[in-house]
């Protein structure tokens, strides 16, 4: 029998059904994920799960025994606690009373720290972690945040863990300490819903898997009956025959030429060149200096020595506008934060780089602004309701479509990537490498910084890899191997093939 059920679930939005007659059932001590494109309703359902919305109808079982979910207490009540890709924590408290600010011991509004930080420690060495009761959450990383929300999870004494793309900002060394934690809460007899648009991740760790498309239940396999494509053309509905897409062709003259580029204490020498036509990927472990090697490319940091040529010519590039007045562009790896202008229309979100571009006596042409949004919703299948849509209630795979199409929209040659496909659905990675490979047929040269090595190695003519700020790898496309990349990546090898141009 079932340890938890929800049964013929409907949600409805105004002038949206989000739900329509979905099941799901979790059996006791399993890890289950729920699968499905952004908009599938994945979220939705684990939200009434949570307390947070309330069903129109349907039926919600625990053990046998049909319950009522109207508020976040109700589902603590119920032994149901919920882990959001949003972390809610509060960085100005310590992890302590992160943990148990909703019940925290004492007497007479006093708080008896003494027992607070006993009882956190005691949480913490249940999963072996590294921090301590009395460390500011300000002061953490993100992947110990997200240990934090595991810890207030457990604090609850849940049996049911639900986790929302729990390692979408964390790097691959993060990942196996949580794929760690939760294959112990299994043994001990814990039930995890999980959510995540990582497929390697749903076949590293789950036992069955639900699918999930547009608000309604599609099935659920044991994931011994699944491969890669089976599930995907579940998720979609229709076949992704080639989920990555590489371009062979010739590649032209070379547009980005870096040399020497070095910042005292964060990255040293680095130097390579990118070419018309090529993409070309950046690996390493985080914290190598990837992210910061490029920003100082883009003027979001300035480099201590080194030079940046755009098309033979070297150029200085103080601030990003130098950047894209050289034909450079740029993508953030933090789309909610630094990508995307949350309260913004997805028309003004396309045309932030250009409002000079599109101005006369300093008023924006909204005819021009409508032009370029017509272009880019064409050219790369972007979903909203209507121009003056609000960008952050679209799905993260048509937010990435629009910062990518607002560095576009720039009339960039160069185009830099980072992590372009992090927390973004099956079929929305599908578009973006068909749209980069098209990109790179027209002459464009991409850089693509990702911490997914078979995304890379897919999509990618070679690839850099970056160790504690310095080149030590060049690998074409033939010789690549994820074992070689990580050999370069941690310092163990440096690699660099015959014929590959730095």
């Amino acid at each position: 029998m079932a340890w938890i059920e929800a049964r013929k679930i409907c949600k409805i939005f105004p002038g949206v059904r989000a739900l329509s007659d979905v099941t799901l059932s979790v059996e006791k001590g399993e890890v289950h994920a729920v699968v499905g494109e952004n908009g599938a309703g994945k979220s939705t359902l684990m939200k009434i799960l949570g307390g947070l919305y309330s069903m129109d109808s349907g039926r919600i079982l625990i053990d046998g025994k049909e319950c009522e979910i109207k508020s976040i207490a109700d589902s603590l009540r119920h032994g149901i606690s919920v882990i959001y890709q949003e972390l809610n924590l509060m960085p100005a408290l310590t992890v302590a009373e992160n943990i148990y600010i909703s019940g925290l011991p004492g007497k007479m509004g006093c708080v008896n720290y003494r027992e607070l930080n006993r009882r956190t420690q005691t949480l913490i060495d249940s999963l072996g972690l590294h921090i301590r009761p009395t460390d500011y959450v300000s002061a953490l990383s993100v992947s110990q945040r997200q240990m934090v929300e595991i810890l207030k999870a457990l604090s609850h004494n849940s049996e049911i863990i639900i986790m929302d793309e729990p390692t979408a900002a964390l790097n691959n060394q993060e990942v196996e300490t949580l794929y760690g934690i939760i294959r112990r809460l299994r043994a001990d007899g814990k039930t995890i819903i999980y959510i995540s648009h990582r497929l390697r991740e749903v076949f590293d760790l789950s036992d069955r898997v639900t699918v999930l498309r547009d608000g309604e239940y599609i099935g659920t396999r044991a994931i011994g009956e699944l491969d890669e494509r089976k599930l995907v053309e579940m998720m979609v509905g229709r076949d992704i025959s080639q989920l990555y897409q590489y371009a062979v062709h010739p590649l032209g003259d070379m547009l980005l030429e870096i040399k020497g580029l070095s910042k005292e204490g964060v990255f040293s020498d680095v130097s390579f060149t990118l070419r018309a036509g090529e993409v070309v990927g950046m690996a390493g472990l985080m914290g190598c200096g990837r992210e910061d090697i490029v920003k100082s490319i883009y003027g979001l940091l300035r480099h201590d020595a080194g030079s940046v040529a755009v098309n033979g010519e070297t150029v200085d590039i103080r601030r990003p506008t130098d950047a894209i007045k050289q034909g450079i562009g740029f993508v953030t790896e933090d789309r909610k934060d630094a990508g995307i202008f949350a309260l913004m229309t997805v028309r003004e979100n396309i045309t932030l780089n250009i409002l000079r571009v599109i101005s006369k006596f300093r008023l924006i042409s909204a005819a021009k602004e409508r032009e370029l949004l017509d272009t880019y919703t064409k050219r790369m299948n972007m979903r909203y309701a209507n121009e003056v849509q609000r960008i952050m209630n679209l799905s993260g795979g048509n937010q990435q479509k629009f910062v990518l199409a607002r560095a576009l929209a720039s009339g960039c040659k160069v185009l830099i990537l980072c992590e372009p496909t992090r927390g973004i659905d099956v079929g929305a990675k599908a578009e973006i490498y068909q749209l980069l490979s098209s990109l790179s047929e027209q002459g464009y040269a991409i850089l693509v910084i990702s911490s997914e090595l078979p995304e890379i190695m897919s999509i990618c003519y070679r690839t850099l890899v970056i160790f504690q700020g310095r080149v030590t790898g060049n690998i074409l496309r033939d010789e690549m191997d994820e074992n070689l990349i990580m050999r370069c990546a941690t310092g163990g090898a440096t690699h660099f093939s015959e014929g590959a141009m730095l």
